[in-house]
């Protein structure tokens, strides 16, 4: 019996060694990727906005926000060097110029050096955003959007204006829409569009490798596929007044019902 309960202690005190050296190196983890968190706001009464994310690992969340102010929130993290951090705001072009770049950084096994932006805007702004390694998010506006990456992947929500978007590789996804028209191009990558009223005139292509996927309400459209595999489950009249068109040559194409 003795030797049990010796056997039951030395496996406690191993698990506990396991643990406590578990949340030791989580410790230590953490404490290698610092980060630093800022805010501040702008004021801004325009209706055209422009957000370009230059140099570095910038991340861009675009948020409907207070009318007459921008709020923009950052959010470093890094694990050699802080990131130097450019913020360039031209109140004359109604530009903001966002830059994050560390030593070493643009390696294949560089340090951590990331910067997350949460940009809140008026609802009704008409807005241009461009990313060039980041992921670029934009929610509920309802203003015109113009959105272009380099190399990352772009998700749009509940939006009531014109769509464009363009990338050279990375998937993008668009849920709950409401605009009347819509033109997204990827050079590789997935493209899902999920529609909540039936839009008047949408283009979705990829042009190398990748599949499109499209939900739309119920409603008459003239469709254009292209596709190695291809599904259309939608009422569909050439002489339509609303016009789908979807290109994925080597990819898979769906249009759906929502």
């Amino acid at each position: 019996m003795r030797a049990v309960w010796l056997a039951a202690g030395a496996a406690a005190t191993v698990f506990a060694l396991l643990v406590s050296t578990t949340l030791l190196w989580r410790g230590f983890a953490k404490a290698r990727t610092p980060t630093d968190v800022t805010m501040r706001s702008i004021p801004f009464d325009g209706q055209e906005l422009r957000i370009k994310a230059g140099k570095g690992q910038v991340n861009l969340w675009v948020l409907s926000g207070k009318a007459g102010e921008l709020l923009i929130q950052r959010s470093l993290s890094w694990s050699r060097d802080r990131p130097t951090v450019t913020e360039d705001w031209d109140a004359d072009s109604a530009t903001l110029r966002l830059d994050a770049v560390c030593p070493g950084s643009d390696q294949p096994r560089g340090p951590i050096c990331e910067a997350d932006y949460v940009v809140a805007v008026p609802p009704e702004t008409t807005l241009e955003a461009a990313t060039s390694v980041g992921a670029l998010v934009v929610s509920e506006l309802f203003g015109d959007l113009r959105l272009t990456t380099v190399s990352g992947n772009v998700r749009v929500n509940a939006l009531a204006g014109d769509l464009w978007v363009r990338t050279g590789t990375g998937r993008v996804d668009g849920d709950r829409l409401r605009s009347e028209r819509a033109d997204v191009e990827v050079g590789s990558g997935n493209v899902e569009l999920t529609f909540r009223s039936a839009p008047s005139q949408v283009k979705a292509t990829v042009r190398t490798t990748g599949d499109v996927r499209m939900h739309v309400p119920p409603s008459l459209y003239a469709v254009t596929a292209e596709g190695a595999n291809t599904t259309l489950d939608v009422k569909m009249s050439p002489n339509a007044s609303r016009k789908i068109t979807v290109r994925a040559p080597d990819g898979l194409v769906s249009v759906c019902c929502r």
